[in-house]
């Protein structure tokens, strides 16, 4: 189910970060913010229980993947509300029936499998909110992603032929070419997400204090 790679991807809030006793502290710094070792536990189990594992079986590095996820949400909101940019409910609704779609199931199935798997719909929500956030932002950059062009694609093209083992056994590059333009699309996207992110984090102090870097 494409719902566990969601939450991977996007992170979700929802567990119970007091199933085991622990001392809570600070576990980062975001400008005048901090992130709880509480929110990061909470993400780790939700993590932990869609790969079926436990939260026990989560490593420095991951709790460290988690932790920075949750300082990039943390850096997008502010830019959300220095910027203005919010998202009404009525495009969560739209999204939670495309990721319906997409796992070919009704919205209401989907969020009944969800809850199964220990993601309550009011945290699924939350989550999609979070990734319509960060579309908002990243359109308004959008004009500064590199342009990609015939010779982009061609030259992309050449690089599949020599990997294969017998270029007769590629499609032709008409045949490819839709295929071609998405991957280099969102290799672009991703390259203008890091750097911006990078801009977002050189303008604001941050401090990692769980995990370690993998």
């Amino acid at each position: 189910m494409i719902l566990a790679s969601f939450v991977l991807a996007f992170g979700l809030g929802a567990a119970d970060a007091q199933a085991v006793p622990y001392l809570d502290r600070v576990a980062a710094v975001v400008g005048d913010q901090v992130v709880l070792l509480s929110e990061v536990r909470a993400r780790a189990e939700l993590v932990a229980k869609t790969q079926r594992a436990t939260l026990s079986q989560m490593t420095d590095a991951i709790l460290r993947e988690v932790t920075e996820r949750i300082v990039e949400e943390k850096l997008e909101e502010r830019e959300a509300q220095r910027l203005k940019i919010t998202v009404p409910p009525e495009e969560i609704d739209h999204a939670v029936e495309q990721l319906a779609q997409s796992n070919n199931t009704s919205s209401q199935t989907l969020l009944r499998n969800a809850e199964a798997q220990g993601v309550k719909a009011v945290d699924l929500k939350e989550a999609l909110r979070r990734q319509l956030i960060e579309g908002k932002l990243l359109v308004l950059r959008s004009n500064q992603m590199q342009r990609i062009d015939e010779k982009d694609l061609k030259t992309r093209y050449e690089l599949m032929k020599k990997q294969v083992k017998d270029p007769k056994d590629l499609k032709t590059y008409d045949e490819l070419k839709g295929e071609l333009m998405s991957e280099l699309l969102q290799e672009r996207l991703q390259q203008l997400r890091e750097d911006w992110m990078a801009q977002l984090r050189a303008r604001t102090y941050i401090e990692i204090r769980v995990g370690s870097p993998s």
